[in-house]
């Protein structure tokens, strides 16, 4: 492959931060991919079409779906659409032998997860899955120590995943905050993350119980308007987790957490070691080892802070000892998946991970609605 065509269906806020990052892998690996061409873009009008061209760098522009999936010089479509569109276009693009670049999360229930699985694994299609913080040198490093047994077996852990900006009840309804179009409200978007990062770092739930909450239940159709309607989401939600290696967890996701701008954070302790980290101080992991000798005064014990920082090996730029920021795990996930995809290897996150993390959430949705524990089918 002498190129690798990039086919971008969605020109929103997260589809200009894909094509950034496509623009940024050669510049952190040069030489490790064939060159990347932004081939082609797709948005539902002309002039927002004709926009991401000019400002993307997009060499093509369509408004029809189907005619960007078509195109011979798309070789891996990139689907940043919002969650009600995933469906339809990973179906297409399975149906048409290329392999997909998709936002989380992978559908808006686990029977559409379930189809899009399917189709895929028939078709012998790969499915690359947006979970960017997996790719957080700090994360890698949490996953190192844990598969290396630092931690032993694991006790408890607490995930959080916290917005602060819909306490305004003027703030206008969007399809983030309609059901039918999202799939669920601040555990879907937020939680999503959390759930994958535990799942990741800690391996699969078993059973969770949830509790969800709608704090402002209606909200003004557009900015400034008197009418309103129903908000049918949840803004935040609270899990209790059962792991199947016998951990017990927590996982909160809000977008009221008032006064707090992007904190993914947890906890995670086990019987030789425990592990933090907070995205808000994303260059270091935390890590505290019960190995450590006591003594006077604590001896030799306490947390150690782990300078991950910009530890990616191979990378050309930046140094190590940079800092790191929101835009660069986003490239490094698409890195990792285009350099799997030119060598013929399997990538993950895929297909089987979103399928995993949709089936939690709607164990979760499921438990919210009665109260009871539920089981996390795992297929």
């Amino acid at each position: 492959m002498e190129k690798i065509g990039i086919g971008l269906i969605g020109y929103g806020g997260i589809g200009k931060i894909h094509t950034l990052s496509y623009k940024d892998i050669g510049m952190y690996y040069p030489g490790h991919l064939p060159e990347i061409d932004l081939a082609a873009v797709c948005t539902s009008k002309p002039e927002t079409a004709r926009k991401a061209v000019r400002d993307g760098g997009f060499r093509k522009w369509y408004t029809e779906v189907a005619e960007l999936i078509q195109d011979d010089d798309v070789t891996i479509i990139d689907c940043s659409l919002p969650n009600f569109a995933h469906k339809s276009v990973l179906l297409q693009a399975i149906a048409a032998g290329k392999p997909i670049y998709c936002e989380k999360p992978l559908a808006m229930n686990a029977a559409e997860a379930r189809e899009i699985t399917a189709a895929a694994q028939q078709a012998g299609i790969q499915i690359g899955m947006t979970l960017n913080y997996r790719f957080l040198p700090a994360i890698m490093r949490a996953y190192t120590l844990i598969q290396d047994g630092a931690l032993g077996q694991i006790y408890r852990f607490q995930a959080e995943y916290l917005h602060t900006g819909y306490e305004d009840p003027q703030r206008p309804l969007s399809w983030r905050l309609d059901h039918a179009k999202s799939g669920g409200g601040a555990l879907a978007d937020l939680g999503a993350h959390a759930i994958d990062l535990m799942r990741y770092l800690l391996g699969e739930f078993e059973a969770v119980r949830a509790f969800t909450k709608t704090f402002v239940p209606e909200r003004p159709l557009k900015a400034g308007a008197r009418e309103t309607g129903k908000v049918t989401v949840d803004d935040a939600a609270w899990l209790q987790v059962q792991l199947k290696n016998g951990g017990i967890g927590t996982i909160e996701a809000s977008r009221f957490a008032t006064g707090i701008l992007d904190e993914l954070r947890f906890e995670i302790c086990g019987e030789k070691g425990a592990l933090r980290f907070n995205l808000m101080d994303g260059n270091w992991l935390y890590w505290y080892d019960a190995a450590r000798k006591g003594g006077d005064f604590g001896g030799e014990r306490g947390w150690q802070r782990l300078d991950t920082l910009q530890q990616y090996p191979g990378a050309s730029i930046p140094t190590p000892r940079s800092i790191i920021g929101w835009q660069r795990p986003h490239a490094e996930n698409q890195y990792q998946f285009l350099k799997a995809i030119i060598a013929g290897k399997s990538f993950q996150p895929n297909v089987i991970d979103g399928l995993r993390a949709q089936l939690i959430l709607e164990a979760a949705y499921t438990s919210a609605a009665t109260g009871e524990w539920v089981n996390v089918e795992q297929q």
